[in-house]
């Protein structure tokens, strides 16, 4: 017909197939259809970080700086060494979920 892909999905006989589907999906496997769209709503959704997890948060940032700074001065580790460090990664993991959630 000479459409595109936007244009051929609001079709209506395109639109009426893909609802049948879904209805059937249903049928066979109820919930199956909504965990998608529930799930992408609960992933943009932030918690705030309580007062205690801020705490935690500023003392891990803390640690953060001082062990990167100890590991260059003490050890001479590059920044290469640094991003190869186990335990630095490790703090950084925790420090980006964090950051995540604030």
């Amino acid at each position: 017909q000479g459409m595109s892909g936007g244009q051929q999905n609001k079709d209506t006989e395109v639109v009426a197939m893909v609802n049948r589907m879904n209805e059937l999906k249903e049928k066979q496997d109820p919930g199956s259809t909504k965990k998608d769209k529930d799930a992408k709503k609960d992933a943009k959704k932030k918690t705030p970080l309580s007062q205690e997890e801020q705490k935690e948060y500023a003392k891990l940032k803390d640690e953060y700086e001082i062990y990167k700074a100890k590991c260059r001065t003490e050890f001479g580790y590059t920044n290469k060494d640094l991003k190869a460090d186990p335990d630095i990664q490790e703090m950084e993991a925790k420090l980006s979920a964090f950051e995540k959630r604030s």
